[in-house]
């Protein structure tokens, strides 16, 4: 029984080391990554605090006074969420590009913070996805789910800045070795 176990775990093994391979590119290092990272995480930052403060307009807590000047500061804010949530689709489908080929490491699970790791990537992608779609639709007014926008997109932002915070705890040896770039790199 065991030979049986052994050969199909070789076999996924050269498959997978194959696809990885194929997937190789010059581009696709620590370095690309938490570059990209870096820039992606300021995005979702900026988000997440305009959309606090939008949410706080709409939904006042009595012993949070909120500035009301300048007028346009709403109008700002919102702009501001709009134009970084759109220009995030495009960077968020880089970072993707530049990790994909780890998504074909054989064993996936080599140690215990693995799992966290692939857990947290699995809602970080999930839910950034559908995040950015569906506030890009909402730009155009087209909701064509049954659920509230505004508590899902409410909801959805704390699930991904949770999951941003476990990555970011799960890939600080990386960050830290790839943050400055190194010797000829500049």
């Amino acid at each position: 029984m065991g030979s049986i176990t052994d050969r199909l775990t070789a076999a996924a093994a050269v498959r997978a080391e194959a696809i990885r391979r194929a997937l190789d590119a010059p581009e696709r290092t620590p370095r690309s990554a938490v570059v990209l990272g870096r820039i992606v995480g300021i995005g979702f930052a900026v988000c997440f605090l305009t959309g606090v403060y939008s949410h706080l307009q709409q939904h006042p807590l009595a012993w949070l006074p909120l500035p009301t000047r300048p007028v346009e500061l709403y109008a700002w804010t919102q702009g501001t969420h709009v134009a970084v949530g759109t220009a995030l689709l495009p960077l968020v489908l880089a970072k993707l590009w530049v990790v994909y080929p780890r998504l074909f490491a054989w064993p996936p699970v080599r140690r215990p913070i693995d799992v966290l790791e692939r857990g947290s990537v699995a809602v970080l992608v999930a839910g950034s996805l559908l995040q950015i779609v569906m506030g890009v639709l909402n730009t155009f007014q087209w909701y064509p789910w049954p659920f509230s926008f505004v508590r899902t997109h409410w909801a959805l932002s704390w699930i991904i800045v949770g999951a941003i915070v476990v990555h970011l705890g799960v890939k600080l040896p990386v960050i830290a070795a790839n943050w400055r770039a190194h010797g000829d790199d500049r």
